[in-house]
């Protein structure tokens, strides 16, 4: 079902990356990725760790119903804090970010912070019981909402400047999500009834210990993502190309590049979903964890494969007759590898989360975003490079996570996985 879902999602996605690049141009899309990068840092607190958090204690025989309520007032703690503060330093983000055209897009994300904070803990309260249909559907209707609202924004105000051009889609993205929230809590509202209103802060306590670990790594990851929108620009501006140029390869990559090269994630991510509370009800048999180990991650690898060479082949395609930008097609095929490197990253963090390993990923992540940032630093200032040098250097940080996550995940499960533990 998840997958099901995630491929209509992501195929929806994906056709409208390039309809956004045809209307709204390279510019505006490089923008829109700026704001995009900052919104996926804040609300990172409320959506990395607690779908996990919530799925894991539910799947071990928690109370369900408190659970869920006790993830839903975390959340809306956390966002009567964090709300104020953002309207506030918009305009400095915007400035951080390098271009202060990017404050309408970043307005217009602010209310995704509750919506999709509540949204994280509807879905750990749906993996944990085993059911997938609510979020599923919600999926598909906010990304359905996501581009007819962008159509009508985008066509209705032709005239509107390129700021508040990159800034429809972010207002599109807030409609759909509120409306999906709002599918999901009604179809869940049975189940609900009846459940004590009573704060549980024990419960509140528990869940954000939980699910801190999985938050660091996000907010890592979102702000490598977010430091790299800053310093692409900054070191292809150092190689020799104009500032309006440079913020339109950084659309390039993270706007048309990076989306292709996740879309084989449907299936990754499906399995990635299930996977931890799947291995965290079976903590009390470790030849039952292993042997789930062992099934996922070999799929998750042909799968990506699979993707992989799907992506390569298709590239020619992809850069010259949906996207119209002939320069994506050698800067697709030199990022193919992180189809594969993507796809086991997303199953072996699940499984190790599972395990109660996150501390290990955190530290992983740590050191191959290091040395993404590192690497672009240097490479993406050199004429010879440029573009290509933040790929390589993706795949050479994203590559080592990937490995060191292995090595620990081999360690933790034993000879089971063919390993000495």
């Amino acid at each position: 079902m998840l997958t099901a879902s995630n491929v209509a999602v992501r195929a929806l996605g994906f056709w409208m990356r390039i309809w956004f690049s045809r209307v709204m141009g390279a510019e505006a899309v490089g923008l829109m990725e700026l704001a995009s990068s900052a919104h996926m840092l804040w609300i990172t607190p409320v959506t990395a760790g607690l779908p996990l958090a919530v799925s894991s204690t539910v799947a071990q025989g928690g109370d369900a119903r408190a659970v869920l309520l006790a993830a839903r007032r975390l959340v809306m703690r956390v966002c009567r804090v964090m709300l104020p503060l953002l309207l506030v330093f918009s305009p400095w983000i915007a400035r951080l970010l390098g271009d202060a055209r990017t404050l309408p897009a970043l307005w217009a994300f602010l209310p995704c912070l509750p919506i999709l904070g509540l949204s994280a803990a509807y879905n750990g309260y749906c993996y944990g019981i085993g059911t997938t249909v609510p979020q599923a559907l919600s999926e598909i209707v906010e990304q359905g909402l996501r581009f007819l609202v962008s159509a009508a924004l985008l066509y209705g105000l032709r005239n509107a400047t390129i700021a508040w051009t990159a800034a429809m889609p972010a207002a599109a993205t807030a409609i759909g999500e509120a409306v999906g929230v709002v599918l999901v809590a009604w179809m869940l509202q049975r189940q609900l009834r009846g459940a004590s209103r009573k704060r549980d802060a024990a419960m509140e306590q528990k869940l954000w210990r939980l699910s801190l670990p999985v938050t660091g790594i996000r907010i890592l990851n979102t702000g490598v993502r977010t430091l790299s929108a800053i310093i692409i620009p900054l070191r292809l501006r150092a190689s020799g190309l104009a500032a309006a140029e440079a913020i339109a390869r950084l659309g390039m990559l993270q706007g048309m590049a990076l989306p292709l090269l996740l879309m084989p994630s449907v299936f990754t991510g499906a399995l990635a979903m299930v996977s931890a509370p799947a291995l965290a009800s079976r903590k009390r048999d470790r030849s039952a964890m292993r042997a789930l180990a062992w099934r996922l991650l070999p799929a998750a690898a042909g799968i990506s494969l699979l993707s992989a060479a799907v992506v390569y082949g298709a590239a020619p395609l992809i850069a010259t007759r949906l996207y119209r930008q002939p320069d994506l097609f050698p800067l697709l095929r030199a990022l193919t590898p992180l189809v594969v490197v993507f796809g086991v990253q997303q199953v072996c963090s699940s499984l190790l989360a599972g395990l109660g390993l996150q501390r290990k990923v955190f530290i992983a992540s740590l050191l191959g975003a290091l040395f993404t940032l590192a690497l672009t630093w240097i490479w993406a200032a050199m004429p010879s490079f440029r573009l290509m040098g933040c790929a390589y250097a993706m795949i050479a940080g994203q590559s080592l996570t990937v490995l060191l996550n292995l090595s620990q995940l081999f360690a933790a499960l034993g000879k089971g996985l063919g390993v000495r533990g």
